[in-house]
């Protein structure tokens, strides 16, 4: 197990390195991760390279028995490059190129920027090949962070053209056809016409902001794999992995799509940032964990934990004593098997200046460092406890096309599906019941219980899958909006909504209107004196085979259906037609896991957590109230 700090001598200086350096072995640490945004260090001219002060601290590292895990620091542009290659800076919607002296202004479709980037790396690991101390490559930093997923120049502008001249294999009257383009008088005669998605005085075409979405995770992974490829030509032996920031289910490209081009995945956990009053509830922080884990389904590294208070310009609550140090615990708990804290000294300068690391500006060892060394010396002592791999009956599904389609056309601002997902994971961990976050493409034929929320953009092979799950004897939850529209972005015509699942859920789609703002529809259940109100959408459903869990309170549309279970094959699938009130949603959570046959320690200011390594099993209690914890073996 590797236990660390991000640590940035090139900030410091080398005078700092040996006190550094001893400092970092009295925590514990065995690894320190080093150069993340170090490029003018490396080529202070473009086609001049200088090794120098990083050999210096390699060799400084050696002596002090740490290994590296090496940063290549392509998410900041040398100003040299941003003066002389101006094409390589991205642009915002209005043409305006994203001014020098912030980070990852580069556009991802510069050709010029790939080949620097590309050369960099392979300069980096050539010169470093042989060095043992380097067990490890992190390609970018944080890829998408910050907008900066998102580039409206020229050459993002012919890249998409040729994209979608490729998909619709250069047909346009197929394109036109499929998009609907006849609306609006939108035909167009040849793909160089199509243009970018920019705001209008009306809402642009849905398929085109979708291919437009889904382009924009086209170019993110496009620019991973070409640095990840130029690793491999130089080591083939190389380890490599990209650092995940937090909230990646929102970005603007797929996430597990991008880690498929690595060895494997690393998470940055931060759950609270700047502007936060107060962390994350533990059951979010579990959630980040869990889809972290399920970017590659394996454990996972996190290279950045939270120590000291966090923020550029406005800055958030301050972990208190001890809580950082829980949040790195669970951690483990949940499938990382390497941590290093970020960072081993916060800087006085620059725009995270106010991000704390372990040891302050006044360079004194404090309570934090304490902190991390107790932590270090407990994950050492039960290493063998997160080593194992995490298997578990219950997982949730990603599905980058709908959440894309969502962020296109919201149609309720109560509604986001990365709420969604949480919404549905959430009971689960309360319940103790373990899950797994897995991208759509995933085979989740041998779970129990599989949970679909959302899933607006459904294909052909998916519906059929979903069909054989449940066939097969699986319990599904399928959540409002699922199977409203084809791959496309488009309303089937002459289907009955949910589209080709109308046998699966046993009940067919009448009515329906989206709730806004502090709006909501009354339920009632029918298996209990429950009553409650459903949030977001209203879809008043029509049982055929189904039974009815929830129906909604008689009003103007008719008597309908709010929450429905049914019977198929050996299993049984759920449908819920709304956002359900939190009471109600784990009521109807409660009937969903009995009749998947799951069931758990439960979780509330104890999260308990079983892990096995080989023949070996462990408790795992973590302590959110006194922010302690307790392991053993079992």
């Amino acid at each position: 197990m590797y236990l660390g700090v991000d640590w940035y001598p090139d900030q410091w200086g080398l005078e700092q390195v040996d006190e550094d350096l001893n400092d970092i072995v009295e925590l514990g640490c065995n690894i320190v991760r080093i150069a993340d945004f170090a490029w003018h260090i490396f080529e202070p001219k473009e086609g001049v390279f200088d090794f120098s002060f990083f050999d210096e601290v390699v060799e400084k590292v050696k002596k002090h028995d740490l290994k590296i895990l090496f940063c290549i620091p392509t998410a900041t542009m040398p100003v040299w490059l941003a003066e002389s290659h101006p094409d390589a800076i991205a642009e915002d919607e209005q043409g305006n190129k994203i001014p020098f002296g912030g980070r990852r202004s580069y556009c991802t479709n510069s050709s010029f920027y790939r080949k620097k980037a590309v050369q960099l790396t392979k300069e980096l690991v050539r010169h470093y090949r042989d060095e043992k101390t380097i067990i490890g490559w992190q390609i970018d930093n944080e890829i998408g962070h910050e907008g900066s997923d998102m580039c409206w120049c020229d050459q993002c502008k012919h890249a998409f053209q040729a994209y979608l001249q490729e998909r619709y294999h250069n047909d346009i009257n197929d394109l036109n056809h499929r998009w609907g383009n006849d609306f609006w008088s939108h035909c167009y005669t040849r793909f160089d016409q199509i243009p970018l998605p920019k705001k209008a005085f009306t809402a642009q075409n849905p398929t085109l902001r979708l291919e437009w979405e889904r382009f924009r995770s086209l170019s993110c992974e496009r620019f991973i794999q070409a640095m990840y490829e130029a690793v491999k030509e130089e080591n083939p032996d190389a380890f490599v992995i990209h650092d995940f920031s937090g909230g990646n289910l929102e970005k603007h490209y797929n996430p597990f799509q991008v880690a498929k081009h690595m060895d494997a995945v690393a998470f940055n956990n931060y759950p609270v940032w700047g502007g936060m009053k107060e962390p994350h509830k533990p059951s979010k922080n579990a959630f980040y964990l869990d889809a972290a884990r399920g970017l590659r389904q394996q454990n996972f590294w996190v290279t950045e934990s939270i120590m000291g208070a966090q923020g550029h310009d406005v800055i958030g609550a301050a972990p208190l004593p001890d809580q950082a140090k829980l949040w790195a615990m669970q951690s483990l708990a949940h499938g990382c098997d390497n941590l290093l804290f970020f960072r081993y000294r916060g800087f006085n300068r620059g725009a995270e200046q106010y991000c704390f690391g372990i040891v302050d500006a006044d360079n004194r060892k404090k309570r934090k460092y304490r902190e991390v060394q107790h932590f270090f010396q407990a994950a050492k002592e039960w290493a063998r406890a997160f080593q194992g791999p995490i298997s578990n009956q219950a997982a949730i599904l990603f599905d980058y096309d709908s959440a894309a389609s969502f962020r296109i056309q919201s149609q309720s601002n109560q509604f986001t599906y990365e709420n969604e997902l949480y919404r549905y994971y959430e009971p689960l961990w309360e319940k103790g019941i373990g899950v797994d976050v897995l991208p759509s493409d995933a085979d989740f034929s041998h779970y129990r219980l599989l949970i679909v929320p959302s899933m607006i953009v459904m294909s052909e092979e998916m519906k059929h899958k979903l069909h054989s799950f449940v066939e097969q004897g699986g319990t599904l939850v399928l959540t409002v909006r699922s199977a409203w529209k084809d791959t496309d972005n488009v309303i089937p015509f002459k289907q009955v909504l949910p589209a080709g699942l109308t046998d699966l859920v046993g009940a067919t789609l009448e009515e329906h209107e989206s709730l806004l703002d502090d709006q909501s529809r009354p339920v009632v259940s029918t298996f209990s004196d429950a009553t409650g109100v459903g949030h977001g959408f209203a879809e008043m459903m029509q049982p055929t085979t189904a039974k009815v869990l929830y129906a909604w309170e008689p009003c103007a549309f008719g008597e309908y259906a709010a929450a429905t279970v049914n019977r198929f094959g050996k299993g049984t699938c759920y449908y819920f037609a709304t956002d359900f009130d939190v009471d109600n949603t784990r009521s109807l959570m409660e009937q969903v896991t009995a009749d998947a046959g799951l069931n758990g320690t439960p979780n509330h200011t104890t999260e308990t957590v079983y892990r096995q390594n080989g023949d070996d099993h462990y408790k795992i209690e973590l302590h959110y109230n006194d922010f302690t914890w307790h392991i053993q073996k079992v």
